[in-house]
């Protein structure tokens, strides 16, 4: 990975402003401080300085041809240029322009003119076959080194991005490209885009941005000085002492501000800092870089410190702990009915981005789930038979063993059960559909019950009987009981029993174990036993009040209800309440053919009631035509309430209900 440097120390400030040394007036120097270019021991003669050499700020010297040329400072090679023409390989190779076929010797201490223009020497200008290398200094500075011999640098085994020390050779002095003899051009420049990783032309390899004087230890002034000679050896001084700090320790997903300032420099000049490997650094370069983490790990990072010299440096190692954190689990569920589905959903948030995760469900009922995290975001369902309120665990694990839970509670209501009883054998009369019996005769019941949930069902007859039906089989269903069966169905008969003449309400009470009930409910007419019709003057004396009656006062008042249940003309029309009423009733006068239709309707209803005509009797009306009962009673009925029935229909109603009796 490459690493881009920011200019942030103070020698960065100084190298871009304007100094001044001595006689050598006001202009830019660089931050660094590096040695002569050349081998140890070399004698190097500088032929320009930065004043004489066009343009200013760049130097030539020569120690002569074949000089083993050595980096000024360390850092990272950036670019290699030795070939040019048919070489290496004879016959394969082009000119600058891409098209020329060029030949080696053409390039030796070629010179254009001034201004530079194009000669038949070469193709192109001279300056575009140089022979060249790049190199970029932790301290942000990249110095060049053109001119060497064609193919000294690559058969060295160098190549771009390799890391090069202060004094290993680069290659060898030559006088490829624009040169005036063998000599090493050397300059030092700050590219106008720190960040660009080849800040320089394709052809003559020239720098896009500016340069400024490169400062050379151990000389007068650090400067170079035209017609001078130097001897080239590493920079005498002490070495800088690196303190990368720690060991730290911080949460994967926190950021972690490292801490080098305790470096230094006995001779207290400024350090140039790497911290390696770069990864989650936002800047290596400085001396508290921010370390950003994902994953728990222990990191060993190495920072390296250099003195602005380029030469010497120091490393310290130290370590960063990164502690695992574990997941957070928010979970939420749908309430629901018994025997319904609950949808569960869980987000998890993991610092560590790195890290993945195993999840179950404890549903609460005893049964677990094992999950994928990303089942859980989008939902996992899950059935409950029975109601109740479910503590529901989701717990996810870290691939570190980081474990994060959370609870929810899965509300479960209870529904109440449905209740059908059976009254398929009821008789429908105008006043109502009622079971219809003698006294002490059984009444065949049947009922069925349903249950969404695992409940147990308890049938409660209003006769008193009452029967449980266990979900299980066995009983009791505990509370709560998510796996019985559901829906739960259950069916219960009876023989309903009544022995006294009446009206009664059969009703039935289906409930389950959790307190839900749906409930139905049927009339029971009990007729009576008498084996006669009496006559209308007959009902009138026993409703009169006078004499000895031929029934009890309790049995007549049970007649009376049966008829004002069964007809839909008592008491909706006309007032039955008790013996007044039918007294008033059997009484008419006047010859209101409507009063009398009404006696005569009474009359008939109160032979049924007395058990002396039976609701599906048949009765002769005329001859040999016969019809039912009831339907004659519906009849009658219909034509008493119709307001406007005739005289003469009304009369025909009083006929036919004679036939009764």
């Amino acid at each position: 990975m490459r690493i881009q440097f920011a200019f942030r120390s103070l020698w960065c400030v100084l190298a871009l402003a304007s100094s001044v040394h001595a006689s050598h007036g006001s202009f830019p120097v660089s931050s660094g401080v590096y040695r002569i270019p050349m081998i140890d021991g070399t004698t190097v003669t500088v032929g320009n300085d930065h004043h004489d050499h066009e343009p200013v700020n760049r130097i030539d010297m020569s120690a002569g041809s074949g000089t083993p040329v050595v980096a000024a400072a360390s850092g990272w090679i950036r670019a290699i240029v030795d070939f040019h023409g048919n070489s290496p390989n004879p016959g394969d190779g082009l000119a600058a322009d891409g098209v020329t076929p060029q030949d080696d010797s053409l390039e030796h201490s070629c010179q254009d003119g001034k201004p530079a223009v194009a000669n038949s020497v070469v193709a192109g200008l001279c300056q575009q076959h140089n022979n060249y290398v790049w190199i970029e200094h932790p301290n942000g500075e990249w110095t060049k080194y053109t001119h060497f011999g064609t193919g000294t640098v690559t058969e060295l085994g160098w190549a771009v991005g390799d890391w090069v020390n202060v004094g290993e050779t680069l290659g060898e002095e030559g006088d490829v490209g624009r040169a005036s003899g063998p000599h090493l051009h050397w300059e030092v420049g700050l590219p106008d885009d720190p960040t660009d990783p080849t800040p320089f032309d394709t052809l003559g390899g020239f720098l896009n941005g500016s340069n400024v004087v490169g400062q050379i230890c151990d000389i007068p002034d650090n400067l170079f000085v035209s017609g001078e000679d130097y001897t080239a050896n590493p920079c005498v001084h002490e070495p800088p002492i690196a303190d990368a700090g720690g060991p730290y320790v911080v949460d994967e997903g926190s950021n972690l501000v490292l801490d080098g300032s305790g470096s230094s420099d006995p001779e207290g000049l400024p350090l140039t800092y790497l911290w390696s490997p770069p990864n989650g650094l936002d800047d290596p370069s400085i001396a508290q870089p921010t370390f950003s983490t994902v994953d728990d790990a222990v990191v060993a990072l190495t920072l390296s410190v250099w003195d602005t010299t380029e030469a010497l440096g120091d490393s310290d190692d130290t370590t960063v702990t990164v502690l695992n954190v574990p997941p957070t689990v928010s979970a939420e569920a749908e309430a629901i009915d018994e025997a319904g589905t609950t949808t569960l959903t869980a987000t998890v948030f993991d610092p560590g981005t790195l890290d993945t995760h195993t999840a179950v469900v404890d549903w609460g009922d005893g049964t677990f789930e094992d999950v994928s995290v990303d089942e859980l975001a989008s939902g996992i369902s899950h059935v409950y038979g029975d109601d109740g309120s479910y503590a529901v665990a989701v717990t996810v694990t870290d691939d570190d063993g980081g474990v994060g839970v959370d609870d929810v509670f899965v509300e479960v209501s209870n529904l109440a059960p449905a209740l059908q009883l059976d009254t398929s054998g009821a008789v429908s009369f105008p006043g109502g559909d009622y079971l219809v019996t003698d006294p002490g005769v059984a009444i065949p019941l049947f009922a069925q019950g349903n249950d969404d949930g695992s409940d147990d069902l308890t049938f409660s007859w209003s006769t008193g009987d009452v029967s449980t039906y266990f979900n299980d089989g066995v009983g009791p269903d505990p509370f709560p009981s998510p796996f019985g069966t559901f829906p739960f169905a259950a069916a219960d008969v009876i023989d309903a029993v009544y022995d006294n003449v009446g009206v009664e309400t059969l009703s039935l009470v289906l409930t389950d174990d959790d307190g839900g009930a749906d409930g139905a409910a049927a009339g029971v007419i009990v007729v009576g036993t008498a084996d006669r019709a009496e006559s209308s003057g007959w009902w009138k004396h026993q409703y009169s009040g006078r004499g000895k009656p031929g029934i009890d006062l309790a049995l007549s008042d049970a007649y009376l209800d049966i008829v004002d249940a069964v007809s839909s003309v008592f008491s909706e029309d006309t007032a039955l309440g008790g013996a007044s009423d039918a007294h008033a009733v059997l009484s008419p006068f006047g010859g209101d053919k409507r009063a009398t239709a009404k006696a005569d309707l009474l009359v008939a209803w109160l032979a049924f009631a007395s058990g002396a005509v039976s609701w599906d009797a048949t009765i002769t009306v005329g001859g040999a035509d016969q019809m039912a009962f009831l339907d004659l009673m519906f009849a009658a009925e219909a034509t008493i309430l119709d307001t406007n029935a005739t005289q003469a229909e009304l009369l025909e109603v009083s006929q036919l209900l004679a036939k009764v009796r």
